[in-house]
C-alpha cells in the first residue's frame, strides 16, 4: 500500500511538473480547442454597399484563419468591404509572424488626429465603397492569436442619407434619356466642380485646433458647406459611380487622393480636386484636363503628387 501510494503521490508530483513546465502549451490548446472551438467564427453578413470585387492588391475570402501577409490583407479587405462593425479573426498556427504583422498594419496612434493614415490599411480603405470605410480602426490581437476588429465608420446613416438625397437631385438635373456612361460621369464632374469650392484655407492649416470638426475631407463636407478636400471630392465622385454600378477604387499618395474608374473596358483616372483649381483672383474655373486619362497623360501632366505606389494600384498603371 505505501508503495502504491509512493507511486501515485510520484505520478501527481510529476504532473503537477509537467503543467508548470508546459503550462502555456496547455492554456493555447484549451483556449483554441474548446474556447474557441477551434478557431470557429461567424459568417460576414455584406451590407448593401459591399461589391465582393477582387483587385491585384487585395481579394475577398471566406477563410478567417490568416495563413500569410496577403491572406492577412485579404482577411481585412473582406470585413471592410462587407460593412461590418465588429468582427474577429485567428492568427494560424503556420503564421508565427502575424500579430507582428497585424501590429504592422494598425494606423499609427500618434496619427490618430490627422487626416493623413499613412498605415497599410489606409491602402486597403481605398478600395471599398466609401460607406463601409473606416474613419478609425481598432485591432486588438492577444497571445492566442485571435484579433478582434471594431471599425468606425466614415459616413453615418444619417449623413448617407443626405448624400444620398443630393445625388439623386443632381442625378434629376444632369441625366438625359440615352446618355453613355462617359457622359454621366461629365456631367457630374462638371456639376461638382460648379457647386465646390476648394477648402484652400483648411488645406493651408490641415491640423490647427480651429478646423479639427470640419469635414470637407468628406462627400457630406461637399455636400453641406459646398465645400471640399481632395477626399470630398474623390468619396463624392465614387459614391456616384457606384450608383451606376461603375468598379472603381481610390488612388492615394500621402497628400493626395483621387478616382480610378474602370469605363470602356480599361482603367482611367480622374480627378476632380485638380479640375477646379485655386486661382488667385477667387475666380471659378472649370477644367478637364484631369479627366478620364491614362497614366502616361497623368505623369505627363504631373509626375510629383500623381506619383503612386504602382504595387498597391496596379490597375492604374
Amino acid at each position: 500500500m505505501k508503495l502504491k501510494k509512493w507511486i501515485g503521490t510520484a505520478l501527481l508530483l510529476l504532473l503537477l511538473i509537467l503543467i508548470v513546465i508546459y503550462h502555456n502549451e496547455i492554456s493555447h490548446f484549451i483556449v483554441k480547442t474548446i474556447i474557441y472551438r477551434n478557431y470557429s467564427v461567424e459568417k460576414l453578413e455584406p451590407n448593401s454597399y459591399a461589391q465582393r470585387r477582387d483587385y491585384q492588391f487585395v481579394q475577398i475570402t471566406d477563410d478567417f484563419i490568416a495563413k500569410d501577409y496577403q491572406h492577412l490583407l485579404n482577411i481585412f479587405y473582406t470585413i471592410l468591404d462587407s460593412g461590418e462593425t465588429s468582427f474577429y479573426f485567428f492568427c494560424g498556427e503556420e503564421y508565427t509572424n502575424c500579430l507582428k504583422d497585424v501590429d504592422s498594419l494598425t494606423p499609427n496612434a500618434e496619427n490618430s488626429s490627422s487626416l493623413v493614415d499613412d498605415s497599410p490599411l489606409a491602402d486597403v480603405n481605398n478600395f471599398v465603397h466609401p460607406y463601409n470605410s473606416y474613419s478609425a480602426i481598432s485591432i486588438t490581437p492577444n497571445n492566442f492569436g485571435k484579433v478582434e476588429v471594431l471599425v468606425e465608420k466614415q459616413y453615418s446613416n444619417e449623413k448617407m442619407d443626405i448624400i444620398n438625397q443630393k445625388i439623386e437631385e443632381i442625378r434629376k438635373e444632369i441625366e438625359k434619356e440615352n446618355m453613355s456612361d462617359v457622359d454621366k460621369i461629365r456631367a457630374f464632374h462638371d456639376y461638382i466642380i460648379n457647386y465646390t469650392k476648394y477648402d484652400i484655407e483648411r488645406a493651408n492649416n490641415m491640423n490647427h485646433p480651429d478646423f479639427k470638426d470640419s469635414t470637407t475631407h468628406t462627400a457630406y463636407g461637399l455636400v453641406e458647406t459646398k465645400m471640399a478636400l481632395c477626399g470630398g471630392y474623390s468619396d463624392m465622385l465614387s459614391i456616384y459611380l457606384h450608383q451606376l454600378g461603375i468598379p472603381n477604387i481610390k488612388v492615394s499618395t500621402s497628400n493626395h487622393v483621387w478616382n480610378l474608374i474602370y469605363i470602356d473596358n480599361k482603367w482611367q483616372h480622374l480627378d476632380v480636386t485638380w479640375d477646379d483649381p485655386v486661382t488667385d483672383t477667387k475666380e471659378d474655373i472649370l477644367i478637364d484636363d484631369y479627366f478620364l486619362i491614362s497614366k502616361e497623360k497623368l505623369m505627363e501632366l504631373d509626375p510629383v503628387v500623381h506619383q503612386f505606389n504602382e504595387t498597391i494600384y496596379a490597375e492604374a498603371k
